[in-house]
Order: structure tokens, then sequence, then C-alpha cells
């Protein structure tokens, strides 16, 4: 008989059987007991020849198969209707399973040779809970008239700078008060508020001058309230509305 493997690369005796059942091509729930027993049985011999070291485990494999071959030969009787194959069967589908996780966790270790990561940064993550990190300053209101200015100018809101031009003064359809409220409820649940984000959740009020007018009263109005601080990083940046309670 000719060896066309290399005998010493199995690593166990289901290696061994595993081996021997997928190059027959047979279903592993239908195994041909009695050929793949002697199969199994000339690669032991083989291997003694190349005088490879044979474990217990190998000489256990083929005493257990030689024990189903003898069971299979033997008449079926009405009590004992198991198949004498069937724990066999059972231990080999898990180490077809287990082998194909092995062979996949190989391939991806394989296959990280090919990535190349970024290294490890240390970032810096500001803790807001303590106000004392925020290099920012008090904003006046001059400051925070040209900020609101910017704004408009973004969403191209035309406004009105000339008083000497308006004739009439409308009810503003957003009520200053409810825009107070509103920010003094979410200084409850985080310690700033951020005034460019409560544009953006507000998207369908960005383009009405009313809202930013209501906004920016709003804020001038909190300015006044004890407990409350109005800060700024940079001229034209995002304006920040601080609880100090």
């Amino acid at each position: 008989m000719e060896y066309s493997i290399n005998l010493s690369t199995f690593q166990g005796p289901f290696d061994l059987l595993f081996y021997l059942i997928e190059k027959r091509e047979v279903d592993i729930y239908d195994i041909p007991i009695s050929e793949i027993t002697e199969q199994y049985l000339a690669y032991l011999d083989e291997m003694k020849q190349l005088n490879l070291n044979i474990t217990s485990e190998f000489i256990l494999m083929a005493a257990t198969l030689i024990e189903i071959k003898s069971k299979m030969l033997l008449p079926i009787k009405e009590k004992e209707c198991e198949d004498p194959r069937l724990e066999l069967v059972n231990q080999l589908l898990e180490y077809k399973i287990c082998k194909y996780a092995s062979e996949r966790l190989k391939e991806f270790e394989n296959n990280t040779n090919f990535y190349y990561t970024k290294p490890k940064e240390e970032i810096e993550v500001e803790d807001l809970n303590h106000r004392e990190q925020f290099s920012i300053n008090e904003v006046n209101v001059y400051e925070l008239y040209n900020v609101f200015i910017k704004l408009l100018k973004e969403k191209d809101i035309q406004i009105v700078e000339n008083t000497s031009k308006i004739n009439k003064i409308y009810r503003d359809s957003f009520s200053v008060k409810d825009c107070v409220d509103s920010i003094l409820v979410k200084l409850k649940a985080k310690p700033f508020v951020s005034v460019f984000a409560l544009f953006k959740e507000n998207t369908n009020r960005l383009n009405t001058k009313e809202y930013v007018v209501s906004i920016f009263l709003a804020v001038l109005e909190l300015s006044k309230m004890k407990g409350i601080k109005i800060m700024q990083n940079d001229n034209f940046s995002d304006i920040h509305i601080l609880s100090e309670n």
C-alpha cells in the first residue's frame, strides 16, 4: 500500500480518523466501519515502520474501531436497536466543529499580517463635571450679540440692525420664557448647555429670526440670574451656559 501523506502531521487519533472519512467522501453519519478500521490499522502499522511514536490515544481509537466493527457483525437484536457507531459519530462531529473553528482562527491570524494598525495614543478626556477645567471667559453682552449676528448670517437670516427702519414690533412666536425654562431643565441634567446645540435640536426653527432672537433674549435673561454663568472660549465661538448650583 502506498501512502501519499506525511503520517507525522496527525495530531491525534481523531485527526487521522477524520482524514480517512473525508478521503473516502462518505457521510459521517454512515461510516463504513469495516473499511475505515482496516485503513486506520494500516496507517498505524506504517507509523510503526517509520518509528513514529504511537501514543495510547491512537491505540485506544484502534480498539474502539475494532469493537464497533465486531458489534456491527453480530446479529441485530430488537432490544438493542442503537447503532454501535453513534457515540463515535457524536465525537467526530464535535471534533469537526473544533477543527473548523481552529482553521478559521488560524485564517484570521494570517490575515492580520496584511493590516497595519495605528499605534495607541493617550487621549485626554475633558471632565465636564469639573467646571474649573473650562478654559473659558465670561461673556459680555456685546460678545453675545456678535455671536448671534454670526449665527443669523450663517443661516441666511436677514436682521435689521438700524432700528429706525422698524415700523412695527410684533409679538414673538416663540416665548422667551419658554426658552429660559427649556434651558434650565437641560442644566438640571448636565453641567452646561451649548447655545449652538440649541439650534441643532430645533432644525424646524433654524431659519426663523424670531427663534434666534428668543434664544438671544433668553440667554440675556439667564445671565442676570444667580448661579448662572455665560462662558465662551474665543470670540465668535460657541457659548456655554453653566449652572453653579
